[in-house]
């Protein structure tokens, strides 16, 4: 059976998806300044006569990566940002949250996830539980 959803619930999931859209283009600016500030300050040690190596970044490089593998993991169950950092904390990655939450929204525009409203699936992971409850009667047993 179809959802419906009232006209306030779309604005509002509208609102949501580009404040996740706004919040991710921050993301990337902030680290796009990180970088050149690093940047200038190997260049001044440079020209000081320093010899010093160029720091490695703490955190992680390819989030939607990574949350697509998180997807592969959870199968069916589902994904959410709040799951994603305790699976990222599990294997030692820093995962902020809104990063998290930003990039599986930006997934979801790209048509690599769904979201059931709750949680984001990897579409053959939808398919699969609609095709069962089609061939169940839409029953579990």
């Amino acid at each position: 059976m179809a959802k419906v959803v009232s006209a306030g619930m779309k604005a509002l999931m509208k609102e949501r998806d580009r404040l996740s859209e706004a919040a991710f283009r921050l993301f990337q600016q902030s680290e796009e300044l990180r970088q050149k500030v690093e940047g200038i300050e190997l260049a001044i040690s440079i020209l000081k006569g320093e010899q010093r190596e160029p720091e490695k970044p703490a955190g992680i490089t390819n989030v939607k990566g990574i949350l697509l593998d998180f997807a592969r993991e959870v199968a069916g169950s589902g994904l959410n940002a709040k799951i994603a950092v305790q699976i990222a904390e599990k294997k030692g990655i820093k995962l902020m949250r809104g990063t998290a939450a930003s990039n599986l929204s930006r997934l979801k525009a790209e048509g690599l996830l769904v979201h059931d409203g709750k949680k984001y699936k990897l579409p053959e992971f939808v398919r699969s539980q609609l095709q069962l409850a089609v061939h169940t009667g839409g029953k579990s047993s």
